[in-house]
């Protein structure tokens, strides 16, 4: 009985409740209301912010929930979004230095209704003026030979696609325009060989074979100095950047001596060259001053210098490197060697003069010289002071060291390769291999490049001899 009474009165009770609701008495649904975090933003002159503005908002909705947003900066366009905050970058009209922007933000609740009076917040922009800057540590040493390259970059607080121009002015010449999409140049005089001011080509990263663009104003054999300035499209213009004083040595022959050795070593060389070939030459020493004068990119930087030479000796050994840009280390004749591969490939001549470290494997060279292996085996193969280099016919005269050579570098020559010399080899150890030491490499019937696997120098027993074989290659071999 006591259940039954109560499940009664209840039924009543709800009866009574609903019997006092009119029809014309249903609350209709309420539109949601948003809000800016930010309610003005009174910033004038120089202290109006910059194009990219972050801004934050919320919405409430007395009868729901709100579950996105719309913004606009015309209240007639408006854009989709479910987030609360954003950062935005507002444009300026191109020539203008301020502008306001009216930014319009409304919210839609769970049943779809929209805020009907968004809300609104006017932005004071000012555009930023853009800055640039050329990369201390890629620009060359306090000399460079015939090709300046380095790496330059840029920015803009308004976004770097505001900035629509960039210019390269070498000292007292006219500012030129360059493509601000390359980040990377290569200056070269026109006239390499001409002293004084002249016009410059500037090459784009890593193209060599089409400039870009001619500056004016470059010093060849004399100091330089180069600026950068970037405009945006506002007209705004960044402060210049100015390098660092560069000498600028110009081409005073057709062939071109690259050492890497110890000075004295490199002495050697250039009297060998000098003395046997009438053209005279230019010598450039990459390990001086613990290698600084070495291409930092030797793509393009070597691969623009060795294209004005008709011809090249390259004298190394087998001391390691570092590259200051990359921070690999290797062989000069490893970073060398894609470079002096297109040289020979298109008619370059090319003598290259090297020893290798215990354990070398050439796999990187072939191609840039006419080797394909070297022994795997321990021990060393060894040249006493009464043993020969043995040329392959009499023109390529049998030379003879003073000192016993340790650690010689025989090899295969590659399917293309003509040995032109075999050492009379004693071992030491479980040493094997081939005997060859030197081998040539011809294009169209003509020897483009010459190959000795051991330093030419230290086989000068016999002066005469010696001599006789940097003269046959550099005015005989290479004279086509």
């Amino acid at each position: 009985m006591f259940m039954t009474v109560v499940l009664c009165c209840t039924t009543v009770f709800i009866i009574s409740a609903f019997s006092g609701c009119k029809e014309d008495q249903i609350i209709e649904n309420l539109p949601p209301d948003t809000h800016i975090s930010i309610e003005k933003i009174e910033l004038t002159g120089e202290n109006r912010l910059n194009s990219s503005v972050y801004l934050s908002w919320f919405g409430t909705d007395k009868d729901g929930h709100v579950v996105s947003y719309e913004y606009s900066i015309d209240n007639v366009n408006w854009f989709f979004t479910e987030s609360r905050d954003s950062l935005f970058k507002f444009p300026i009209d191109p020539g203008q230095d301020t502008t306001d922007i009216p930014f319009y933000i409304r919210s839609t609740d769970n049943d779809g209704h929209v805020d009907p009076s968004p809300a609104f917040l006017s932005i004071p922009l000012r555009n930023s003026a853009p800055s640039v800057s050329i990369i201390e540590e890629s620009f060359p040493s306090d000399t460079a030979f015939s090709v300046v390259t380095f790496r330059w970059r840029f920015s803009d607080p308004d976004g770097d696609n505001t900035v629509t121009k960039a210019l390269i002015k070498a000292n007292e010449g006219t500012w030129t325009e360059i493509d601000r999409s390359k980040f990377m140049l290569s200056i070269r005089p026109q006239d390499t060989k001409q002293s004084g001011v002249v016009d410059g080509d500037v090459f784009y990263n890593t193209e060599i074979s089409n400039p870009g663009v001619t500056i004016d104003g470059l010093n060849n054999e004399g100091s330089n100095t180069f600026y950068l300035k970037v405009i945006d499209f506002a007209g705004s213009e960044s402060s210049v950047d100015t390098s660092e004083n560069i000498y600028l040595k110009k081409q005073t022959s057709d062939l071109l001596l690259i050492s890497g050795q110890p000075p004295e070593v490199n002495v050697e060389y250039q009297k060998l060259v000098g003395d046997n070939y009438n053209g005279g030459i230019d010598a450039i020493d990459f390990a001086l001053d613990n290698g600084q004068y070495q291409p930092k990119f030797w793509n393009p930087t070597f691969s623009l210098l060795t294209s004005l030479y008709d011809k090249l000796v390259f004298n190394c050994d087998q001391s390691l490197f570092s590259n200051p840009i990359t921070g690999q280390s290797g062989l000069l004749l490893e970073f060398a060697s894609p470079v002096l591969q297109n040289y020979t490939n298109t008619g370059g001549k090319s003598f290259v003069i090297t020893s290798f470290p215990a354990g070398f494997v050439p796999s990187e060279l072939r191609g840039a010289i006419p080797i394909d292996s070297l022994s795997t085996t321990s021990g060393q193969a060894v040249v006493s002071n009464d043993s020969n280099l043995v040329g392959a016919n009499s023109d390529w005269p049998n030379i003879q060291p003073k000192n016993l050579i340790l650690g010689l570098d025989p090899f295969l020559p590659s399917i293309d390769g003509e040995a032109i010399y075999t050492a009379q080899i004693s071992t030491f150890g479980a040493w094997e291999g081939p005997n060859i030491v030197g081998a040539i490499r011809k294009q169209n019937g003509n020897t483009n490049q010459v190959f000795f696997s051991v330093e030419l120098y230290r086989f000068d027993k016999d002066p005469v001899a010696l001599n006789k074989i940097f003269d046959k290659v550099l005015n005989a071999e290479f004279n086509w």
